[in-house]
């Protein structure tokens, strides 16, 4: 009131009791509306220290928000301070409204609860402290869109038709404890409510009969929400304790999490997430079990990033492959096998003969025959995705959990085939080092590692749902028993001259055919090594011009290409 009276003394004129000011406010405002009742007790609450005098004073303008929202006198009051302070949508402290009302912070802070409710009625946010420490509050958009209009600010219904409208629901609470808007504590009544309004949707149902916290209960819709939402079957760990406020919350989750000590995975709820096949201690997702109970009926579609060891179609480049007859044949079987409606019509009749539906095919024979480009093109023309498993380059991580690994690799695999509108391809790439013949008596920690997982591969070959390819350059040396679980075997033999003769013309189209005809009679190459002297051709092309790359250039990249090895020549 000090600056108040010092402004009345500047002017020559008897300060105004705040009686008189309310009574002149209201003559000048006449019909009340929420932002004209809110401005009255502006001027009213300035430096009032919100003394008794005030409170009368302000009675009929604290009134007529009381009525038209349904909130107390004193919430009134802090709204209309929070929304003043925080002027511009700017975040606003209890400090602030001390300062504009001439109050000291103890007093403030005895409107806590206050605050409290507010925030519950969604009319108040939290955000994050201040470089003071201080708590801050805003408003949200909506309200100050519902003031504008005179109209009442209704927090979005928690009633729900479906289960993607519950988890929007459930996006909102959670994006705002993200941006530090809410506390955990808020966060929990919240969802409590959320789940008791919607307690009919299946998901609810299924959720309630975990005999689980409701902070694990968080844990879990959170993971769930990802999935429906989002498509996200992998989720990093810090895109979820934030659900907890408390730091040391935070921490004991983290670690009992990635320690594998959790209830929810211990429960079999959650499990750490795989990524190309390997258990991730950063990322974790809801177990096969867990999600189609949950989330039973919930159609599901992963995203790229849930996807990253897919390889999509539409990246595959075309490519024009020869072959012999037989190969040729083998292709164009498979390829009509893989093209979508015949692949459904075959899965359902094989179902129903009693047979397995799941396709196995192993493609061997010499290195650069054009084994795994075939699968490339094969899923490029049906338009199905690649998940790649190259065994020879990670089967050295797999020392201490080796079984789960690679049987994580098919488990996840499944959820790809279930979540996928077309069956995608798993492909064991140079898979000579599991395909291999079992050690006998094996005593070794490694040969019986080995062994563990060749089991485990013949087993889920037997259950599998879906198409696998696996290539090789060993087929000498294959297991009988991996032997009987390819369905189709493709032999892919090096080519013939005519063959080479198409290789080397569709690599090289600008060289004449005579060349052509002498290079592919000459030398005895594969697809693979034909692709690497054109490569070689054209970079110096690129590097010095196409006419420094003359015939003789063109044969000493065929004998280099052998790594000095004796070349061998047709005829010779």
């Amino acid at each position: 009131m000090i600056q108040k009276a010092r402004r009345f003394r500047e002017m020559d004129m008897e300060p105004v009791s705040l009686q008189d000011q309310a009574k002149k406010l209201a003559e000048e405002n006449g019909e009340l509306t929420l932002l004209k009742a809110m401005d009255c007790i502006l001027v009213l609450a300035e430096d009032s220290e919100l003394s008794e005098e005030f409170w009368e004073a302000s009675q009929v303008f604290i009134e007529y928000m009381k009525e038209r929202m349904g909130i107390s006198p004193s919430q009134a009051v802090m709204l209309t301070l929070l929304i003043e302070s925080g002027s511009g949508g700017s975040p606003a402290s209890m400090a602030d409204m001390g300062r504009y009302t001439g109050c000291r912070n103890v007093k403030i802070m005895q409107y806590q609860q206050e605050l409290d409710g507010l925030l519950k009625l969604g009319l108040v946010r939290k955000t994050e402290r201040n470089y003071r420490q201080e708590m801050n509050y805003v408003i949200p958009k909506g309200v100050f869109e519902a003031l504008r209009k005179n109209e009442v600010y209704v927090k979005p219904a928690y009633e729900c038709s479906n289960v993607v409208e519950f988890f929007q629901r459930f996006f909102d609470l959670t994006h705002l404890r993200f941006e530090e808007q809410m506390s955990t504590e808020l966060l929990v009544e919240e969802t409590q409510e959320l789940l008791e309004r919607n307690k009919k949707l299946p998901f609810v149902r299924e959720l309630k009969r975990l005999e689980i916290s409701i902070e694990n209960r968080l844990v879990v819709m959170h993971l769930c929400r990802h999935l429906v939402l989002n498509g996200e079957d992998c989720v990093d760990i810090g895109r979820i304790d934030y659900l907890f406020d408390d730091k040391k919350t935070q921490y004991d989750f983290d670690r009992a999490m990635v320690e594998k000590k959790h209830l929810l995975i211990r429960m079999e709820l959650v499990e750490q997430a795989f990524n190309g096949g390997f258990e991730s201690d950063k990322e974790f997702r809801m177990t096969d079990e867990a999600r189609k109970k949950l989330l039973k009926g919930v159609a599901l579609t992963l995203n790229e990033q849930s996807r990253c060891d897919i390889l999509e179609y539409k990246k595959i480049r075309k490519k024009e492959l020869f072959f012999g007859k037989e190969v040729d044949d083998h292709m164009e079987r498979l390829s009509q096998l893989l093209e979508e409606k015949e692949f459904q019509r075959i899965c359902e009749r094989l179902k129903k003969d009693g047979f397995r539906d799941g396709f196995t095919c192993l493609f061997y024979g010499a290195p650069g025959t054009g084994k795994t480009e075939s699968v490339m093109q094969l899923a490029r023309e049906s338009g199905r995705d690649i998940m790649q498993v190259n065994i020879a380059d990670v089967k050295s991580k797999w020392v201490g959990d080796s079984e789960k690994n690679i049987k994580g690799i098919f488990d996840h695999y499944r959820y790809v085939v279930e979540n996928s509108r077309k069956t995608p391809i798993l492909l064991f790439n140079e898979a000579d080092a599991i395909i291999g013949n079992r050690k006998r008596g094996a005593e070794r920690a490694v040969d019986k590692m080995e062994n563990s997982i060749q089991n485990i591969i013949l087993q889920e070959m037997e259950n599998l749902k879906g198409i696998m390819i696996a290539t090789t350059n060993l087929e000498e040396n294959m297991d009988k028993a991996f032997e009987r679980r390819f369905l189709y075997k493709v032999k892919f033999a090096k080519p013939d001259n005519e063959q080479r003769a198409n290789i080397w013309h569709s690599m090289m189209p600008t060289l004449d055919k005579e060349l052509v005809g002498q290079l592919a009679s000459e030398y005895d190459f594969s697809g693979g090594q034909i692709e690497n002297i054109a490569r070689k051709y054209r970079v110096d092309c690129i590097l010095y011009g196409k006419r420094a790359v003359n015939t003789k250039r063109l044969k000493k990249y065929c004998e280099e290409e052998t790594l000095g090895n004796k070349v061998k020549r047709i005829g010779f």
